[in-house]
């Protein structure tokens, strides 16, 4: 075979895991007390984002956007919010402006909806992401007289992962384990040292790897089982060859499978396996594995860009911010896509409204009866 793309786009695909986040994309979500809300998100968007007509979709870090969200944009650390589409002199102008600067690094595109409750904000973000996880949200109101509570719970979660990763996770690296790869938590790496703390986490990116590698193969076995009619002279029936599917995916050949070298290695682990040159022909023609892959990773590469900041204002003051972190007004969720492969997203805030109007009639209550009593002690005076 002349080319390894194949693998590359594997081995693409591993590496957008530990890409960075961009700190400039965010979800800003406001509650407000009635219910009602909002949400905004912000980025750097790419010219034809930014100047697409308003009756286009655009996507962008594996969201949709349709016509139901408001489109605007800013040039950075400017308040002032223009509407969009934006025009080629204005683009033209901002090129002049920054001349030996990248555009998209300097603005900002912002789409904002409204919504009536927060079940319609998440049945709308589950669209955006084009189903790719489900997104479900509720706002709970507990009045206390003097104050009243408000909790708000967001759940992001992938309910197709398997679709994309046919190896179960578990196969490979504990649930706590892959839990901290991919999320942070549970903190494993508490009292350990630098030393420790990195063989640890190679240990723990190799299984991952290893899995990644078992995953790939799972679909590459998949597709040559659908497609068993081409192979000539099989060494085993259909059946048979489905039944060790297994034994293959979870060979040491494939746990040790190079990402970076050439593609050959994944037809010699067929060759190897069953002795014989059978199913080497399905491989001849590359375009059909790249295309395979590409398909399968499409909603992988899609889950694993979103990194946007996951901002929250509530109604009053936070109270408890779950696991987000509170600055000013603001509740900081860090949030990426491959969060979600482990286990769903939770979101959990209490924020607390002081009710004024109670502390009023209270007061007004007190007083009337301090009144009522002063006025009796003076009437019984009186009628002596």
């Amino acid at each position: 075979m002349k080319t390894n793309r194949i693998l590359t786009i594997v081995a693409a695909a591993v590496l957008l895991m530990t890409s960075c986040s961009n700190d400039d994309e965010r979800m800003l979500t406001i509650i407000n007390e009635d219910g009602s809300c909002s949400r905004e998100i912000s980025f750097h968007p790419v010219q034809e984002d930014v100047m697409a007509p308003l009756n286009k979709t655009i996507q962008t870090h594996g969201l949709y956007y349709n016509t139901d969200w408001e489109r605007t944009w800013s040039v950075m650390g400017d308040s002032i919010q223009h509407a969009c589409p934006m025009t080629q002199q204005q683009w033209d102008s901002l090129q002049n402006v920054f001349p030996d600067q990248n555009v998209p690094d300097k603005i900002l595109m912002y789409l904002k909806c409204q919504y009536q409750n927060v079940n319609e904000m998440s049945d709308s973000l589950t669209q955006a992401v084009r189903h790719l996880f489900k997104a479900t949200a509720s706002l709970d109101k507990h009045f206390k007289w003097f104050y009243t509570d408000y909790t708000y719970k967001e759940t992001l979660a992938s309910t197709d992962l398997n679709q994309i990763f046919p190896v179960p996770l578990d196969r490979f690296v504990s649930a706590d384990s892959a839990s901290y790869w991919f999320t942070g938590e549970p903190n494993l790496a508490a009292g350990l040292t630098g030393a420790e703390q990195k063989e640890m986490l190679d240990e723990i990116e190799t299984r991952i790897s290893q899995w990644f590698c078992a995953c790939t193969m799972s679909n590459i076995y998949a597709h040559v089982w659908k497609n068993y009619d081409e192979v000539k002279n099989p060494p085993v029936s259909e059946e048979q060859f489905w039944a060790l599917k297994d034994s293959v995916i979870m060979s040491p050949a494939v746990r040790n499978l190079n990402l970076f070298g050439n593609i050959n290695q994944v037809s010699n682990i067929f060759k190897d396996f069953y002795q014989s040159d059978a199913y080497t022909p399905l491989f001849s023609d590359s375009s059909r594995w790249e295309r395979l892959l590409e398909i399968k990773y499409e909603d992988y590469e899609r889950l694993v860009t979103m990194k946007p900041m996951l901002d929250y204002v509530m109604p009053g003051k936070v109270i408890d911010a779950g696991n987000g972190v509170v600055e000013g007004d603001v509740v900081h969720y860090k949030f990426s896509g491959e969060r979600l492969i482990p286990h769903p997203f939770d979101v959990t805030i209490t924020s607390r409204v002081t009710n004024i109007w109670a502390f009023v009639v209270t007061a007004l209550i007190i007083l009337l009866a301090i009144c009522c009593m002063f006025y009796r002690k003076i009437a019984a005076l009186c009628k002596r």
